[in-house]
């Protein structure tokens, strides 16, 4: 798996978006700034560096995915979305609102 970014130059969610954006994968503001509201630290283990660009184990034999999966997935629903709609990234319990 590809990496973007080190864990010693990303330790917040928001630098992890921004890297995202700096990376071409998010080219919306509005997705970056959904991004930006869900802290991807919540869904993962602690001791788990959450900020990596890489899907991680989250226990009972379930992963989250990695965040440029998510970034690419709000993308492309972001035209479908209107203001106040949810989308669900079933597998991760991970909401995101646009």
């Amino acid at each position: 798996m590809e990496q973007y970014w080190s864990g010693s130059a990303v330790n917040q969610n928001k630098g992890m978006v921004e890297n995202l954006q700096r990376s071409g994968i998010i080219q919306s503001r509005k997705v970056a700034e959904v991004m930006e509201t869900i802290d991807r630290g919540l869904f993962v283990p602690n001791g788990t560096p959450p900020y990596f660009d890489s899907p991680m184990a989250i226990g009972y034999n379930a992963t989250i995915s990695a965040p440029h999966m998510h970034a690419t997935c709000l993308q492309l629903l972001e035209e479908n979305l209107q203001p106040g709609m949810h989308a669900l990234d079933v597998g991760s319990g991970i909401v995101h609102e646009l």
